[in-house]
C-alpha cells in the first residue's frame, strides 16, 4: 500500500516539473523570438548596435578629415550628440527629435544671425552648458566634467564658421 502511494506522488509531482520545465523553454523563446532576433535583424540604428556597426550619426576618418577637426572638436562633437542632439539636431540646426515637444524652436547654431538668449561667445556657451537657462526647457548640465563642456564650446564655435 505504501508503495503505491509513493508512485502516486512521483507520478504527481513528474508533471508538475513537466510543465514548469515547459513554461520556462516556452518564456524562452518567446523572449528570443520576439526581443532578441527581430532587434538582430533590424536596420535601424538599434539593429546596427548588434553587429559592431557605428552609429549613423557617426563620422568616418574620412569625413573627419574632410571636416577638418580637432581632436577637441570631434570629442565636443560625441557628447553634443549624446547631450543636446536629442534638442538641438546632430547638426545643430535645432531640428532635433524632441525640438517638436518644446515650446520655442531650438537655436540653429549654423546660422549665427538669429537672437540667442546667453549669446554664442566661448563664454556666453559655457554660461549656458554650465547653468542652462531659467524658465526653459535648456537644462543645465553642471554635472558634466569641465573638458566635456570646453569640447561641446569648441564643437559649437566649429559650427558657426
Amino acid at each position: 500500500m505504501t508503495k503505491n502511494k509513493n508512485e502516486n506522488k512521483e507520478a504527481k509531482t513528474l508533471p508538475i516539473k513537466l510543465i514548469t520545465t515547459l513554461i520556462i523553454i516556452f518564456f524562452l523563446i518567446l523572449v528570443i523570438g520576439f526581443m532578441i532576433l527581430p532587434a538582430y535583424f533590424d536596420k535601424t540604428p538599434f539593429g546596427k548596435l548588434f553587429h559592431n556597426e557605428p552609429a549613423p550619426w557617426a563620422l568616418s576618418e574620412e569625413d573627419q578629415k574632410k571636416f577638418k577637426l580637432t581632436e577637441s572638436e570631434l570629442k565636443g562633437r560625441h557628447h553634443f550628440i549624446e547631450y543636446c542632439a536629442s534638442c538641438h539636431g546632430p547638426d545643430g540646426m535645432g531640428n532635433g527629435p524632441s525640438s517638436i515637444t518644446l515650446r520655442k524652436r531650438m537655436p540653429n547654431f549654423k546660422n549665427p544671425s538669429e537672437k540667442y538668449i546667453n549669446g554664442l561667445s566661448r563664454m556666453q556657451i559655457l554660461k549656458t552648458i554650465e547653468e542652462g537657462i531659467p524658465n526653459s526647457e535648456m537644462p543645465s548640465y553642471h554635472y558634466l566634467p569641465s573638458e566635456a563642456k570646453e569640447q561641446i564650446t569648441d564643437f559649437l564655435l566649429y559650427l558657426q564658421k
